[in-house]
């Protein structure tokens, strides 16, 4: 007969295991548990060039190309590097770059997303659930979006994995690409400690977030791409409310080391297509137990391609130098979002429709802002490049009113409104199509004074920095300013340097060149590309030049006007005359500071009265991530923890342990009952 003592012996053994399930196993860092990353190295190997091989139907596929704007998921099979995923989800996806290319009747060079889960959800490519297949629009280098990148992960950014990547359909060659890993749940559980946060992609009403109210719903451009609860929007609120409210403190609610990094970085190349110009767009926010880090996004107008000004202009007109490739029609649609009082009730079902999963319309360009988020009224700015009034497919006419801010940018040379043509001698290359498009054309734009000398004192263009208000509230705070500049200091004498970017740019293009030059449906010749390389309108030219611009005027020997905050007008000290190379070691002055006025709101949308109350702090880091009295932590490794929580694996072997459990102490009731 079984003594008492066996039998509680072994509930006692199965209690132990069953809290070892439930309490110990989710903190071990299991291969079962961690969310499968190794796509990082299998699909996104710089040192070769990806190939992807599409198998789609003809039908589906001459669907795609002849109704882009659509950008319905078509179903097809996918090969990268010989691994083959049947029933993946491909579409066209982008914006502006999008619209210009479906306008083109000499190109089809669409931008792809790949789904690799659109028909199962367990179906990954080592890991990765999307892919985006970026063209490259609008840059002759092919290598902008590339370095940006780079730069951000050199910089401890989470930063999306890419590499460059070939493209095939149904056997055809479509060109070469660069491929960049999706944002979502897969990236967070990879780049930081959780992936059960709340993720926005903001591009509308609210992007600029400014305060509206305290109520989310009006904060129709947030764009929620993971499911969020009442204490998730509760987080954007005080958020909000505290780089809103002047004087209170933000160590709560921001991760502040994070947002100095990007800011920094930003702002040294120059990438104006973001937050810090008038379309307030491409960025990602991710909330973590409360606080927000920033998240870089889609970097092809980067190293000025934008045009320091806002596209073209800013609050100070067109910028000095021509935009010799910007094509004649372009075309901006106006978004109806963008176009409501801060005041809009626009449902929050209808804002996150828009996610990536659907349609990329969250990447829909925005009018620039006036005073209080309307367009302005007075063409003192300079819009995006537009087109000319002709009616999209699936699009309504464009009204007058909508195009009454054309850009000016359109005074190219005569041997560049040929190659616009098709006439010139880039042509030539029987490859290609020759493209001009938009906003920041090939690298025409590279060697402007308006980029070269952009304000790091005041790095906003198209707007000004009191309508940032997250980029307002860290540079009005002398110890987040003086870590700022840190940051620029490193990038200007570390990393955007010419010697590096020589460097870098002259390894990508000998991996990259065979492909260049095979690729049917690129946008610009072999020739174009090849001069981003090298000689006095390239990348490393950039580098040297606006990094000494960056040293200069952290130094105060170089004084950018930022009343327009174009880079427009610029200031040399006399000593420049005979000391200008000097100084490439130059540490910040005190002089740069102190130069951003407070954050004074006020006006429609706006009642200071209202805002949430807060703690105030004194001037200086608060503990919290790049604080740490205000010594400099030095660049971080690159996060890769692994995701926190309940895995499959673990609930299973959960389960299992709660079953033995319930069946021992129902064997030691009857056992008790027979005896």
């Amino acid at each position: 007969m079984i003594k008492n003592r066996v039998v509680y012996s072994i509930l006692a053994v199965l209690v132990i295991v069953f809290i070892c399930a439930v309490g110990i196993l989710p903190n071990l860092s299991l291969d079962s548990k961690n969310t499968e990353t190794s796509y990082t190295n299998k699909v996104f190997n710089k040192d070769k060039v990806t190939t992807v091989d599409l198998e789609i139907s003809e039908k589906d596929w001459q669907d795609m190309l002849d109704n882009p704007l659509d950008e319905e998921i078509k179903e097809a099979n996918v090969t990268i590097n010989g691994k083959t995923l049947e029933h993946v989800g491909v579409r066209t996806k982008g914006n502006l770059s999008l619209r210009e290319v479906a306008s083109d009747e000499n190109s089809d060079r669409y931008s792809l997303k790949i789904d690799f889960d659109y028909n199962n959800d367990e179906q990954s490519l080592y890991g990765l659930k999307k892919l985006n297949l970026n063209n490259n629009y609008s840059d002759s280098t092919l290598m902008r979006e590339y370095l940006s990148y780079q730069l951000m992960e050199e910089m401890g950014l989470p930063t999306p994995a890419y590499s460059y990547m070939y493209v095939t359909v149904n056997g055809e060659d479509r060109g070469l690409f660069l491929g960049v890993e999706q944002v979502d749940e897969t990236f967070l559980a990879k780049n930081f400690s959780t992936n059960t946060g709340s993720l926005y992609k903001p591009d509308g009403t609210g992007s600029d977030l400014k305060w509206i109210s305290d109520d989310i719903d009006d904060y129709t451009g947030l764009n929620v791409k993971t499911s969020t609860d009442d204490s998730d929007d509760e987080a954007m609120i005080n958020f909000l409310s505290a780089i809103n409210n002047k004087g209170a403190s933000i160590e709560d609610t921001v991760d502040v080391d994070n947002m100095l990094r990007y800011f920094a970085t930003n702002t040294a190349l120059v990438n104006l297509d973001s937050y810090q110009g008038n379309m307030k767009h491409n960025y990602y926010l991710y909330e973590e137990k409360g606080k927000f880090s920033i998240i870089p996004w889609d970097y092809n107008m980067s190293f000025g391609g934008f045009g320091a000004g806002g596209g073209g202009g800013g609050r100070g007109g067109p910028q000095e130098d021509t935009n010799e490739n910007t094509e004649k029609d372009s075309l901006v649609t106006k978004d109806d979002s963008t176009s409501e009082t801060p005041s809009t009730t626009e449902s929050k079902d209808e804002a996150e429709s828009n996610s990536d999963e659907q349609r990329d319309m969250t990447d829909m360009p925005t009018p620039p802002e006036g005073t209080h988020g309307q367009p302005p009224s007075d063409g003192g700015q300079l819009q995006p490049p537009q087109e000319n009034n002709v009616a999209r497919p699936n699009q309504e006419p464009t009204s007058n009113e909508e195009l009454d801010a054309s850009a000016d940018a359109k005074k190219g040379t005569e041997s560049n409104k040929k190659e616009a043509d098709g006439t010139s001698d880039a042509t030539k290359d029987k490859n290609v199509i020759v493209k001009r498009g938009g906003m920041g054309a090939g690298n025409g734009q590279l060697i402007s004074d308006s980029s070269i000398n952009f304000s790091v004192t005041t790095p906003v263009s198209g707007t000004s920095i009191e309508e940032r208000p997250l980029l307002n509230a860290l540079l009005s705070n002398d110890e987040y300013r003086k870590k700022y500049e840190e940051y620029l200091n490193d990038i200007a004498t570390k990393y955007l340097t010419e010697d590096k970017i020589a460097v870098e740019t002259a390894k990508i293009a000998k991996l990259i060149t065979p492909y260049v030059e095979k690729d049917p449906t690129k946008f610009y010749t072999t020739e174009e590309f090849k001069a981003a390389v090298e000689g006095d309108n390239s990348l490393p030219e950039f580098a040297k030049q606006r990094s000494k611009s960056i040293l200069k005027q952290l130094s105060g020997d170089l004084v950018v006007d930022s009343s327009n905050s174009t880079g427009d007008k610029v200031n040399q000290k006399n000593q420049l005359n005979t000391n200008a190379d000097k100084d490439s070691t130059a540490k910040p002055n005190a002089e740069t500071k102190g130069e951003v006025m407070p954050n004074q709101r006020g006006g429609e949308g706006f009642d200071s009265n209202n805002m949430p109350e807060r703690g105030q702090s004194p001037n200086g880091m608060q503990g919290g991530r790049g604080g740490d009295g205000g010594q400099n932590p030095g660049i971080p490794e690159k996060n890769n923890q692994q995701t926190t929580g309940y895995s499959r694996d673990t609930i299973i072997v959960s389960s299992i342990a709660v079953g033995c459990l319930l069946i021992a102490t129902i064997f030691v009731f009857l056992f008790k009952r027979r005896r």
